[in-house]
């Protein structure tokens, strides 16, 4: 077994941040991370028989990012989408796919990914998605320099983007890496046309029972929330909102502040709850789940 084989998606950003590091400690800039570079240097680097050999541009409609093996070249081609929309969204693309290489690379020759193709995935291609987003998201924003940026500061939606700005990536993987590693309380919820996508709790938020389901239903916005108020743009800072507008059975004096984002160049609006950690929300009958 050749070293790194045996990578899980920590342990792969563990690694190749170790190397940014030392690459800073030399005088290299640190972010955001060059992950171009990075994929071509890395399988040499680990002494892998099959490099990544190229990265370029692919810009075919409905296309996000692609690993590919080439038999003749004895390698990898890691394609991205340069007309996603953002370098945010680019560099978090290619990290995906450099994910796959480092993870997945012996189980298939070829990853092709986007968001309209989750639909059809079972549940071993989602593990594996999953896995390459996970890996991105520890190799783009590590834990350490994450938690610098994020100490000492209330949550809000400029100093997210402020963080999203220093990491290069887009303010909603800041959002998730935030949510997903915060000891607080607090919901994200992605909307359109007035209708859920998706959201994601925090820890603690779901030990409090406060999380949306959305896998197979259509879930509205609630009226009374800024989510669903046409006349605001945005409000980074957030606003003091009763915590039963978003979940019916919280203590009527209960409150959350409401954050809110509307990105026009995506169609969707991002907000963010950040709920009091001893608010509790659970249905009657839930109570002490």
């Amino acid at each position: 077994m050749a070293v790194g084989d045996n990578f899980n998606p920590s342990s792969a950003a563990i690694r190749l941040t170790h190397w940014l590091d030392a690459a800073e400690a030399a005088g290299l800039e640190r972010f955001p991370v060059a992950v171009d570079k990075l994929a071509l240097d890395v399988g040499q680097t680990l002494k892998w028989p099959d490099p990544i050999v190229e990265v370029r541009a692919a810009n075919l409609p409905m296309f996000e990012g692609g690993l590919f093996h080439i038999k003749e070249r004895r390698g990898w081609a890691l394609l991205y989408n340069e007309q996603l929309g953002s370098p945010g969204r680019v560099r978090f693309t290619q990290a995906h796919e450099l994910g796959h290489y480092l993870l997945h690379r012996q189980q298939q020759e070829a990853f092709e990914c986007s968001e309209a193709d989750m639909v059809h995935w079972g549940p071993n291609q989602k593990a594996l998605e999953s896995q390459a987003d996970e890996f991105a998201s520890n190799l783009l924003m590590p834990m350490k320099q994450f938690r610098v940026c994020m100490t000492g500061h209330a949550i809000d939606f400029e100093m997210l983007s402020e963080a999203s700005t220093k990491f290069g990536v887009s303010l909603t993987a800041t959002c998730l890496r935030w949510i997903l590693s915060t000891e607080e309380s607090a919901v994200l919820v992605l909307s359109r046309d007035g209708f859920i996508d998706w959201s994601v709790s925090s820890d603690k938020a779901r030990m409090n029972g406060a999380f949306i389901r959305t896998r197979g239903r259509v879930v509205e916005l609630p009226m009374q929330s800024l989510a669903a108020e046409k006349t605001m743009e945005s409000c980074r800072l957030g606003r003091r909102v009763s915590l039963n507008t978003w979940f019916e059975h919280a203590h009527p004096d209960a409150v959350a502040r409401e954050m809110k984002l509307v990105c026009d160049n995506y169609g969707y609006t991002l907000s963010l709850l950040h709920l009091s950690r001893g608010d509790k929300v659970w249905a009657p009958r839930e109570w002490g789940v």
